[in-house]
């Protein structure tokens, strides 16, 4: 599978990984831009410290709970957009592909939303 094989899935279960190793996995929206997935997420929550301190993660397609593995996993390289331009372009993404159930969850300012780029791993 390739990462945009994802694109029009309505989840994924993004897998981050502590610094121990351990994963941590979270259903979470996504949308793609360009050659590359989105998902956005508080800047507070412990997947951007995990995507900071390591970058590696792994996704699959899942329902909305996360509880069904409906895909074979794929490792991918994350990172956090820090361009304020590239970050509203992927909250643009996201929203589009998700509205209006978007506006029902996704409150207070963007300023404090976090979109993580998902890309293919590099061999």
């Amino acid at each position: 599978m390739k990462i945009l094989d994802f694109e029009n899935d309505e989840y994924i279960n993004l897998i981050t990984y502590r610094n121990n190793g351990s994963p941590v996995s979270t259903p979470v929206w996504l949308s793609s831009l360009d050659d590359y997935l989105v998902v956005t997420t508080s800047l507070n929550a412990g997947k951007v410290k995990r995507v900071r301190a390591n970058g590696k993660a792994t996704i699959y397609k899942t329902n909305q709970s996360g509880s069904k593995k409906l895909s074979e996993e794929i490792d991918v390289k994350a990172s956090i957009i820090e361009d304020e331009n590239e970050k509203q372009k992927g909250i643009k993404s996201i929203q589009k592909k998700y509205s209006p159930m978007y506006k029902l969850f996704m409150r207070g300012p963007d300023e404090n939303r976090a979109i993580i780029k998902l890309e293919e791993k590099e061999e």
